[in-house]
């Protein structure tokens, strides 16, 4: 199956393919695998995104486009709270994290897990629940109430922030 492509005028975004070592915890290697990428019956694709803010809104664009090819209409609400936590994500990359964000989206066995990792080793701060709060800081709240899961891995870069939906 081809990964979703976008084009950002001069700058083309191309899906990466992630290093063996480099591999979701929960993720089996197969010797038998035939597409060789180590997660049998997957769907996966990468992007090393522009520290920009108009990333934020190229990977709701990207994502859309990559859950419209996987799963069709078959994804019901999903491609809609999947943009949103996805955006959360990416912007929290943006104001607050180091480097490109990498963003990379996996589906197996009805379960959608996106990750968007960056440089950045600072842990990530959830903000009390209090209505005297401003309105900024909210998202990873946002990214816990629709979320099925979702957390922070180190990575060989700095962290992933990850969540995941069930796709129906």
């Amino acid at each position: 199956m081809p990964r979703p492509r976008e084009s950002m005028g001069t700058v083309t975004l191309v899906p990466m393919a992630r290093r063996p070592g480099d591999a979701f915890p929960w993720e089996r290697l197969l010797a038998d695998d035939a597409a060789g990428d180590g997660v049998p019956d997957a769907h996966r694709a990468s992007w090393v995104l522009p520290a920009v803010p108009s990333s934020t809104s190229r990977a709701r664009r990207l994502v859309r486009a990559a859950l419209r090819d996987w799963a069709g209409s078959a994804a019901g609400e999903v491609p809609e709270v999947a943009e949103l936590l996805v955006s959360e994500l990416v912007a929290n990359v943006l104001r607050h994290g180091r480097g490109e964000p990498v963003l990379t989206l996996l589906l197996r066995d009805g379960v959608l897990r996106c990750e968007v990792e960056d440089e950045a080793r600072v842990p990530l701060r959830v903000r009390d629940r209090s209505p005297d709060d401003d309105e900024g800081g909210r998202g990873l709240l946002i990214v816990e109430s629709l979320s099925r899961s979702w957390g922070v891995r180190p990575t060989s870069r700095g962290k992933a922030v990850w969540f995941e939906l069930a796709v129906p």
